[in-house]
């Protein structure tokens, strides 16, 4: 117990603190007792996070996290002017069906959040954490860009480094099933993109090389390419980052005052370095 509490001197020294009564220690917190707190952290912003992100507007309605349209359409816009005169009514359909887009992809987001909270329970449960000490004191193990200072998104950031992958591929069929569901007008983001794409890709098809040879005589260089038809492969990703932004945000609450949660593992944990977190310098900073 004396070498734990010459680590939290450490980190008062570290911090700048002059004062031991700076420092809020309990010389009975365990390894375990930081691995187990971590994940107890991760588990209440992830479920926190998941029920926010499920109610309408949740991410509609909230610009950090609204998932912008596909880049790909940025393709299909600067060929708009082309498609309208080689083909008006593919021209007519996409820009009709566009302005639902965003809104229905940020609907079927909604949605799958309902699903995200298990997902996000089977990654912590079997989350490695070998360096528990580290990540409880704001430092992403393994991360050779981190910023000085005290790191508030230090159990998150090491979430998503450990666990990305495997939660992508294990919300990827809870987003595209609601990419299928009607939310707008009747129609489904999936639906949406599809006749998007469909006449943005049949105009390529047909009337690419003779747009191309057009906008190349007026000095415009238009690839004219077709896009991606698959919409869940292009905005699961975002959906994801969403929700690793807001339990993020969980996380800086639970630091700055563990105290005010019911958890007792969290107040023992977070409460032995509470003040370490006068020095927070990312609270701007995005997971």
């Amino acid at each position: 117990m004396k070498i734990q509490k010459i680590y939290v001197a450490l980190i008062a020294v570290a911090f700048g603190f002059t004062s031991c009564n700076d420092i809020l220690s309990d010389s009975t917190v365990s390894t375990a007792d930081v691995v187990d707190g971590l994940k107890t952290a991760l588990k209440i912003g992830t479920d926190s996070s998941a029920a926010e992100l499920s109610a309408c507007d949740g991410y509609y309605g909230d610009p950090l996290v609204q998932i912008p349209l596909p880049e790909e359409v940025n393709t299909i816009g600067n060929a708009m002017e082309y498609v309208r005169k080689y083909s008006p009514a593919a021209a007519d359909t996409i820009e009709s069906k566009l302005e639902n887009l965003k809104l229905a992809i940020n609907r079927s987001a909604e949605d799958a959040a309902t699903e995200a909270k298990p997902i996000f329970t089977d990654a912590i449960t079997n989350l490695s954490i070998s360096d528990g000490w580290q990540i409880l004191n704001g430092e992403v193990p393994g991360d050779v860009t981190k910023s000085e200072g005290f790191d508030s998104l230090a159990a998150t950031k090491h979430l998503k480094n450990q666990t990305y992958n495997a939660l992508l591929a294990a919300y990827s069929p809870k987003m595209n099933a609601a990419l299928d569901k009607p939310f707008v007008a009747n129609e489904s983001a999936a639906d949406l993109w599809h006749d998007i794409t469909a006449n943005y890709n049949g105009f390529v098809s047909q009337y690419g090389d003779l747009a191309r040879a057009g906008a190349l005589i007026l000095g415009k260089n238009i690839a004219f390419n077709e896009v991606n038809p698959d919409l869940g492969e292009l905005v699961t990703g975002k959906a994801l980052d969403g929700l690793f932004l807001k339990v993020g945000d969980q996380e800086r609450a639970i630091r700055r005052d563990p105290f005010q949660w019911a958890s007792d593992i969290i107040r023992k944990v977070f409460g032995s370095i509470t003040t370490a977190l006068k020095t927070d310098t990312t609270t701007t900073e995005k997971v």
